[in-house]
């Protein structure tokens, strides 16, 4: 890991072997000028794709802070069964430590909806709870319990700025593979028909499936080599579509899965009589 900028004595930003500007963590990394190569051994946390904006404010924010932030985020994730960036972790940091201002201030400021943020979500509001009890335990601070719909209330803004780029990314990918199917097969799909909805659903569930490492494995091997040796050029574009879904999202498609993109491309090139010779 290359260091190419400290923030302070803990705090470095850094190149990794890819070339991806990474945030690290770690005691003394930032004692050196830069540049310098640092061991990983010495990095205890790292955070990809930091907004510049939270870089800079990293200075303002207690490490005791930032690493409870660290903690519960990690904890969402995990009872959400959601991923969150790395900015989350920075700006809930922001918010702990201005409440903790405001609270030694004896400053307390009711949220109106927080009763319907505890009953329409939970399991956010459980994160809330079980962050005010790490904030007493770590910090010896009792944060008013209005605080734990605040911080519920960060994460579902958090989760719907999450839920955004991933749409747009799915859309993204979901246009690249239709662009593929109509070189392929030199038409245009008709995108208000039919065919054209499952095949947009099917890929929605199967990016949710490669998300959660949860894709098809039905020992349809046979059905598989059958389909492919039936239709090679549905198969090269499945293919094409298969190695654009691995370089986009990271996802690499099971034989299984081939199969029902295959059966989908079919779908879409039936009515508009792709194999006619």
């Amino acid at each position: 890991m290359k260091v190419v900028k400290n923030i302070n004595n803990n705090v470095s930003i850094c190149q990794d072997s890819m070339g991806r500007e990474v945030v690290a963590f770690g005691k003394g990394i930032g004692f050196a000028k830069p540049p310098y190569e640092l061991d990983l051994s010495q990095i205890q946390r790292t955070y990809y794709d930091v907004d510049q904006t939270y870089i800079e404010m990293i200075n303002t924010i207690s490490e005791d802070i930032l690493e409870i932030s660290s903690t519960i985020v990690d904890t969402a994730e995990k009872y959400l069964e959601q991923p969150f960036s790395s900015n989350t972790i920075f700006t809930l940091a922001d918010h702990i430590q201005f409440s903790i201002e405001r609270c030694r201030k004896r400053m307390n400021i009711k949220l109106p909806i927080a009763n319907d943020i505890e009953y329409l979500y939970e399991k956010e509001y459980e994160v809330g709870k079980f962050a005010l009890k790490l904030i007493r335990k770590k910090l010896r601070i009792a944060l008013p319990r209005s605080e734990a719909a605040y911080i519920a209330m960060h994460l579902l803004n958090s989760e719907e700025k999450q839920r955004s780029k991933e749409r747009m990314l799915n859309d993204q990918v979901i246009r690249k593979a239709m662009k593929i199917i109509e070189d392929i097969f030199s038409f245009q799909i008709d995108q208000e028909g039919f065919n054209c909805s499952r095949f947009v659903s099917h890929m929605h569930y199967l990016f949710k499936r490669g998300k959660k490492q949860d894709l098809i494995h039905s020992g349809n091997g046979k059905m598989y080599s059958a389909l492919v040796k039936e239709y090679p050029k549905t198969n090269e574009c499945a293919e094409k579509i298969s190695d654009m879904i691995k370089a986009t999202m990271d996802i690499s498609l099971t034989d299984e899965e081939k199969m029902y993109l295959i059966l989908h491309i079919n779908r879409l090139c039936d009515r508009e009589d792709c194999y006619r010779e």
